[in-house]
């Protein structure tokens, strides 16, 4: 309870607070949510009092200053603009364009860290390092995304080396089982995902509500699944656009789908509903290595996820904090002491520029 009463107080405090001359400087209108933007996203589960399943997960993100064309894109690779004008369906009439490029990493245990051998009972030591690539062309009323991740599980993902070091600053369990994580293999995959916006209520200006509809589907060797998502937010002065899912485990997408809002001198503040239902037929962290024998455990072919979100932001920054809870993922008939559900809290910070 301490942890959640610091995470609510930082938040309020960045509210209420006076920024200060440099920030007050970057708010007068030389930036925006349209702005190129760099982010940092950083989930962990110690806000549940656990360390187990998928136990903590980080990103950096760079993502383009809203275009009217792939080919105005600034500051993005080549291929960014090349791929973005060549994937089908990513452009339109009316509908305005960004790309992002990100590296990050994600890391499952087990309950127990103080077993040194195998426990079959419960889900596989992993890790994974991954690098990403996005394009997604969106309005006020709709969004279409596509992105690719490239990475590699097993010990060049940094993993255990990870974990130890941040168990070690925090005098916390040390992790004995790291031997047994899944071993070394390349992945690769695809993500494509559409928004509708279907409701809105009150004042742009001022309070006001939407919600949208979300669908998204994943192929490769890390994710393949199928999603339906019901996405709602309400509060003062939102961004135009779509809220903003974090996604520390490769699950969703990186994105940030938001325009100017009405008052944009006025700060946004807002909360998020997200509820996800996934058919799941491949999760390399559960089934274990693709081409090479591992321990894997089975897995819940139907899950679901709920994700609830505060935010704050301003023209030349932004933070969020979500909690994510989602249903059993693992068969716990076929690994016990892997009870209990995925629970993760993530804070995203943003900088405009």
């Amino acid at each position: 309870m301490n942890n959640w009463r610091r995470i609510i107080t930082i938040i309020l405090f960045l509210v209420s607070m006076d920024v200060g001359s440099a920030w007050a400087q970057a708010d007068s209108g030389r930036t925006s949510v349209e702005s190129a933007t760099w982010r940092l996203e950083v989930g962990n589960d110690v806000l549940f009092g656990k360390d187990n399943q998928i136990s903590s997960g980080w990103s950096v993100q760079k993502h383009s200053a809203v275009a009217g064309s792939w080919e105005d894109l600034a500051g993005m690779p080549e291929f960014i603009h090349q791929w973005g004008a060549a994937v089908p369906t990513l452009t339109g009439e009316g509908l305005c364009y960004r790309g992002g490029i990100a590296v990050g990493q994600v890391i499952q245990t087990p309950d127990d860290l103080s077993r040194r051998h195998l426990n079959k009972d419960d889900v596989p030591y992993a890790g994974a390092l991954t690098a990403q690539a996005s394009w997604y062309a969106f309005n006020d009323d709709e969004f279409r995304g596509f992105e690719f991740t490239l990475g590699v599980v097993g010990p060049p993902s940094l993993a255990r080396q990870t974990q130890k070091l941040a168990h070690q600053i925090t005098n916390d369990t040390e992790p004995r089982g790291w031997d047994h994580q899944l071993k070394t293999e390349p992945v690769l995959n695809f993500n494509y995902m559409r928004k509708q916006k279907i409701w809105r209520y009150g004042n742009r200006a001022d309070w006001a509500a939407d919600v949208s509809v979300d669908g998204h589907a994943e192929l490769g060797n890390m994710f393949t699944q199928a999603s339906v998502a019901l996405e709602c937010r309400w509060g003062y002065n939102m961004p135009r656009g779509f809220a903003s899912v974090p996604d520390p485990i490769g699950l969703s997408m990186h994105y940030i789908a938001a325009l100017t809002p009405t008052n944009p001198q006025a700060g946004s503040f807002y909360a998020t509903l997200v509820l996800t239902g996934s058919a799941v037929a491949h999760n390399i962290f559960l089934d274990g290595n693709t081409f090479r024998d591992s321990h894997s455990v089975d897995k819940e072919p139907l899950v679901g996820l709920l994700v609830a979100g505060i935010h704050y932001e301003k023209e030349n920054w932004g933070i969020h904090f979500n909690v994510m809870v989602s249903t059993d993922d693992v068969d716990t008939d076929d690994a016990p002491d892997a009870e209990g559900h995925e629970q993760l809290g993530i804070i995203t910070i943003e900088s405009r520029f």
